[in-house]
């Protein structure tokens, strides 16, 4: 900060020449009577203390409204590069901010039309009120600008700030309107939490302003030699380099003067000092804004907004000098399951562990940035030796497979890698992240845990891959897909006790689809949720059908995938198919997975309870297979729990799956439980299983899923 003084009065006589053509003031004779230059001595001092104080408070008034202006277009700034992410709720969100931050802003398009705006009567009206064209302005060169907006809702004025809103959250995306925020308040609150200091600084200066006058009428005869040592002092000041504290000559008027003098400069310098912290905890606030801006705040890595900019660099500069650059997508294996059976602050500890290894793997010039959920990106700026990508692959499989424990489980999380190389698979980012995505995608379909380079023919995949839901859907609007049914015997006498409704697609020219190809398909787009509630309508009306022709009083199971147990009108769908069907209750079983309850143990708690109060029987499937207990089904109302395959397959050789079934069984017996064994395929399989107390089986060996006609048969023998 500068002190600058005053200023001194001429002199009526002539100087005294000098050789450099200046004139030194302490050389200069005497024109005014002691009295006259003390009184003139103290009015250059007060003026220059009073001049000093307004300087200060001016520098801290300029403070406040850079502040201001600055925390405004951060906000601002922030509010448009989130509204790129999703302009479909501008209005929603705009009132969101209000409720949170009490921040009056709008958003208005390209003809400056009101997109969003707190006040819902403005909805649709151009803005016209910055005179100065600022919002034209910004949105044809991106830059910020400030205006006062002076109109009959802001009479008084009203300080505006205004950012260019992008229609994607890049740097170089289209302008398509504007962040208008008002910072009115921002900058009266920083000046009410300022204004002590304010007040400080000029209570500070009028006082050492009249302690000065006050001594200085009472100093006399030593006037000239204190005189002259606070003036020097105060030379001292206006260059920059604060003088050390005076030492009075005398126990008189200028001795106190001096002393005055000495209190003044060290509270200058503190409000100085005090401004100059100030400074700098506005830039470490500035830097900590840029920081969030490009970190991801859960792993600490690159966030979307810095891989965007370092990616854009880092392509003009492979251009320029022709060099290969390198995508690699990492993607976790059934994160989900993770995430949704051991909760989200086991997920987040995953995350933060797998970034660890990540950042451990890779090179100081390589960029490692989250992009979400759990997906990864991996930017590899120089690579001479695409090949030796394939190892850099299989070092980052190996790092995160490692084991790890998260609430109180050992886990083994793998993870599928997709690779793109630029400029051989893309000139531009979008080209190389959808080649990479879909090697990634390639990579999880021959088994996870593994990587795959882009290649053109995996771009044939991809299409092939949409043309395949696309002939989904059309299968389901047309009516291709059937229902079968497989049966379940009674393991004591072999009697068919209930059936399983089971999907199945007789392509006319693909032939049967697997329901392993098509489910996940369906689970992934959606298309799962209406083609399991037309499942679950069809077989409630082939069991009152059933019923109806006098056959054996079945109980029909069905299952319910994951998207549907988590949608919100599957109650009321089930009861509405119940009741349009007339199907009894009791004979209707909805089988659910176990990492399906354990999702949200309360919400799958309330479900079941409600299915179980309509009189609906309810079964675990594939049970084993995730990470509950049979301590944790006690909280569920089921009556049936199914042994997965995976541990029918090998019972004849395995005796750890021997170990594990003869558990199930027993342990369930001791809740009352019904237990059905899936995948039975053998007879000493059947003999195991009967011989251990298994109430029901189903598999191979009695039958496959079958037609509704075919399983008449099944039942008549």
């Amino acid at each position: 900060m500068s002190i600058v003084h005053p200023g001194k009065s001429g002199s009526s006589t002539a100087p005294r020449s000098e050789p450099d053509g200046r004139q030194r003031l302490a050389d200069r004779p005497i024109s005014f009577g002691i009295r006259a230059r003390m009184l003139a001595a103290v009015g250059a001092a007060c003026v220059t203390v009073l001049a000093l104080t307004g300087a200060v408070i001016a520098v801290q008034l300029g403070a406040i409204e850079t502040s201001a202006r600055l925390e405004a277009r951060n906000l601002a700034a922030s509010v448009a590069y989130s509204v790129a992410f999703n302009q479909d709720s501008l209005q929603a969100y705009v009132e969101g901010l209000d409720d949170l931050y009490k921040r009056d802003l709008f958003i208005v398009d390209r003809e400056r039309r009101t997109m969003a705006d707190i006040v819902q009567s403005e909805l649709g009206e151009i803005y016209r009120e910055d005179r100065g064209g600022e919002i034209e302005a910004t949105m044809r060169d991106g830059v910020a600008r400030g205006f006062v907006e002076i109109s009959a809702q802001h009479p008084s004025g009203a300080k505006q700030l205004v950012v260019p809103l992008h229609d994607a959250p890049r740097p170089n995306a289209r302008i398509v309107g504007a962040v208008v925020l008002e910072y009115t308040e921002i900058a009266r609150q920083l000046f009410e939490a300022e204004v002590g200091t304010l007040y400080l600084v000029g209570i500070a200066g009028l006082a050492a302003s009249l302690g000065i006058a006050v001594f200085g009428l009472r100093v006399t005869s030593r006037i000239v030699r204190g005189v002259r040592q606070l003036h020097q002092a105060v030379r001292e000041f206006s260059r920059e380099t604060p003088p050390p504290p005076l030492t009075p000559q005398d126990r008189d008027e200028i001795g106190e003067l001096t002393l005055a003098f000495n209190a003044m400069s060290e509270d200058l310098q503190q409000s100085y000092r005090e401004l100059l912290l100030e400074t700098e905890m506005a830039n470490e606030a500035a830097r900590q804004v840029e920081i969030l801006a490009y970190t991801d705040k859960l792993t600490g890595l690159a966030n979307r907004t810095q891989y965007a900019r370092s990616m854009a660099q880092a392509m003009a500069e492979a251009a320029r000098y022709q060099r290969r650059l390198a995508l690699v997508v990492v993607d976790l294996d059934r994160f989900k399951n993770v995430n949704d059976t051991l909760g989200h602050e086991a997920g987040d500890a995953l995350l933060i562990e797998m970034a660890e290894r990540l950042s451990r793997c890779m090179r100081e010039s390589d960029l490692i940035a989250r992009m979400g959920g759990d997906e990864f990106v991996l930017l590899l700026p120089e690579v001479d030796q695409p090949e030796r990508l394939g190892v850099v692959a299989r070092k980052l499989l190996k790092a995160l497979s490692q084991p790890l424990r998260l609430e109180g489980q050992e886990l083994r999380v793998t993870a599928s890698v997709g690779i793109s190389i630029y400029p051989e698979d893309g000139g531009d980012e979008p080209t190389l992240m959808k080649h990479a995505d879909i090697a990634l995608y390639q990579a999880k379909e021959d088994g996870r845990n593994g990587f795959a380079f882009y290649s053109p023919a995996l771009n044939r995949h991809s299409i092939e891959r949409l043309a395949f839901e696309t002939e989904l859907q059309r299968a389901f609007d047309q009516g291709q897909l059937q229902v079968h049914y497989q049966p379940k015997v009674l393991a004591a006498d072999g009697r068919i006790k209930g059936v399983e409704a089971l999907l199945r697609w007789p392509h006319p020219e693909m032939g049967a689809v697997s329901p392993a190809k098509f489910i996940p398909v369906a689970e992934e787009t959606g298309l799962i949720v209406p083609l399991g509630r037309w499942v679950l309508e069809e077989a409630c009306r082939q069991q009152v059908a059933w019923k109806r022709e006098g056959r054996p009083d079945l109980v029909m199971a069905v299952n319910l995938s994951a998207r549907q147990f988590s949608d919100e009108a599957l109650f009321d769908d089930v009861a509405s198919i119940v009741t349009a069907t007339a199907i009894d209750p009791g004979n209707l079983e909805l089988e659910i997975t176990e990492s399906m309850l354990m999702r949200d143990i309360e919400r799958a708690s309330s479900l079941l309870g409600r299915f179980k109060r309509m009189g609906l029987r309810l079964a675990v499937d594939d049970f084993g297979t995730g990470y509950s207990s049979l301590a944790n089904l006690r909280r569920f109302p089921i009556d049936t729990l199914k042994i997965d395959r995976a541990f029918v397959r090998d019972l004849e050789g395995s005796g750890e799956d021997q170990a594990i079934a003869q558990a199930i069984i027993t342990m369930a017996k001791s809740l009352g439980l019904n237990v059905v064994a899936e995948g039975v395929e053998t007879l000493p399989q059947v003999d195991f299983l009967r011989d251990r107390g298994c109430d029901e089986l189903q598999g191979f060996y009695f039958s496959k899923a079958v037609p509704a006609q075919e399983l008449l048969a099944l039942l008549s023998r």
